[in-house]
């Protein structure tokens, strides 16, 4: 469950025109039953210095692979300047070394850091292929012909060379039309070296890619569609990438970050911010409800050893039932202790018997000290990321002077973080997530409100005593 915002950023003129949204719930028929499964998660999302990208791992969205820049190779940054997912499909290894040279496969290229140049530039993949000996398992399983020895490129100038290469695209002008569609068609895939005309489809292959026209309807192109083969695939399914770049990893081992423009971090902040999110787990558990007509996914905070839990007042509200899952994989419904509409806060408690072992209450610290541009870490069950809880990382923008004091920042947090937890680098919990504001601009196009956690941890204990 979530809360989204339009309008100021100040919280009284907020309530007037926030309104709650339940992206976070399974709009099903009313039923006494949990919502064990959210909405899908998203299959992209930004990463510090970079994007994690799950459509080609092969395993679904709960694995992917990573681009970013760093380490000595912005991978990420000409990837985006190449033209991103459009031109080059999406990222389908890790990192290997290739020829002395950092690599990355995409599904339509391997892209090679130059450090000289300070850009990546297109292999030769095809030539691989020849190399090693693949041309003619190609050609039976992929219809791809085969490159010719070239013997005639000798003695001729390079201007001969490359007319004369040019010239096999004349036996396709559909190919033709979408090999001179780049505006550097010899930079991205490499001279024409062969063609082949295999009965349903006409291909013309390239150094460094391999263009079809089809004469039949496929499942992924119809008569008369010219397609780009996906090269790097090919070169994973092929042996030219090592196993180990091919495996794709968790997605929920990722660090998220803001949503918008890149944002940077060091492995060490980075390292910190997954420490802090670590530390304070213990005190995080997923609230599962029950409503009259659905049902719905949110978060909460331990705070103290009697069963105590923080959540947002837009939870519980109008909750027929309950369920807090802890982190050690204990279950328990809980009651409503109190709730306080205005500041959005609820108190809920389950048997101290349900606990378990491993739990231990947050560590509150509130806002007070929080400078602008400072790290922050949120967590929570949001059902948009995988496997959660996820950890994000972001930047605490301001403070706004409210009662509670409200937490500004850029954190990426979605419907069912709500009641979850906006913590500092070293594990203490600052604010309790409670909504979200998207704003249309493409440097930050969602904007996070978190209640002061030594407010909110205020207002907990008033409804515990009945105030």
């Amino acid at each position: 469950m979530g809360r989204v915002r339009t309008g100021p950023t100040w919280r009284l003129a907020l309530r007037a025109v926030s309104f709650a949204c339940v992206l976070a719930m399974l709009l099903t028929p009313t039923a006494p039953a949990f919502a064990d499964n959210g909405p899908a998660s998203l299959p992209d999302f930004p990463i510090p210095n970079g994007h994690f990208y799950t459509q080609a791992s092969g395993k679904g969205s709960n694995y992917g692979f990573s681009i970013t820049d760093g380490s000595g190779a912005n991978f990420n940054s000409e990837f985006l300047r190449l033209g991103g997912v459009d031109q080059l499909g999406y990222p389908a290894s890790d990192r290997f070394v290739l020829d002395g040279f950092a690599t990355q496969a995409t599904q339509k290229a391997l892209l090679q850091w130059r450090p000289d140049a300070d850009h990546v530039a297109f292999v030769n993949v095809f030539d691989l292929f020849s190399e090693r000996g693949l041309d003619p398992i190609l050609a039976r399983t992929r219809l791809i012909p085969p490159t010719p020895d070239n013997v005639a490129d000798r003695g001729l100038t390079w201007p001969e060379v490359v007319a004369r290469h040019l010239s096999i695209l004349d036996q396709n002008p559909a190919i033709k039309k979408r090999y001179f569609s780049s505006p550097d068609p010899i930079d991205d895939f490499g001279l024409p070296q062969s063609s082949q005309d295999f009965g349903g489809v006409f291909v013309i292959r390239c150094e460094r890619a391999a263009f079809q026209q089809w004469r039949i309807d496929t499942s992924f192109a119809r008569a008369g569609d010219v397609t780009q083969v996906n090269a790097g695939d090919l070169a994973k399914e092929f042996g030219l990438i090592p196993p180990d770049a091919t495996n794709p990893i968790l997605a929920s081992r990722q660090l998220i970050s803001p949503l918008g423009q890149e944002f940077r971090a060091d492995p060490g902040t980075a390292a910190s911010a997954v420490q802090s999110a670590s530390q304070a787990r213990p005190s995080l558990v997923r609230i599962d409800v029950v409503l009259p007509d659905s049902t719905g996914i949110a978060s909460g905070i331990v705070i103290d050893n009697g069963g105590d839990i923080m959540t947002n007042a837009h939870v519980v509200t109008d909750a027929m039932l309950i369920r807090v899952t802890f982190v050690n994989g204990n279950q328990s419904s809980a009651q409503v202790l109190g709730v306080d509409s205005g500041d959005d806060l609820a108190l809920i408690r389950v048997p101290v018997s349900s606990i378990g072992s491993g739990i231990a209450p947050a560590s509150i610290v509130g806002g007070a000290g929080l400078r602008p541009g400072q790290y922050l870490v949120a967590m929570g069950f949001s059902p948009y990321f995988p496997s959660p809880p996820s950890v994000r990382i972001g930047v605490f923008q301001q403070t706004i002077p409210t009662t509670p004091v409200i937490i500004q920042s850029d954190m990426y947090i979605l419907p069912g973080d709500s009641g979850g937890m906006l913590l500092n680098t070293s594990g203490q919990v600052v604010g309790v997530n409670d909504e979200i504001r998207f704003t249309h601009e493409a440097r930050q196009p969602l904007i996070s409100f978190s209640i002061d956690a030594l407010d909110a941890l205020h207002i907990a204990q008033s409804l515990e005593q009945g105030r």
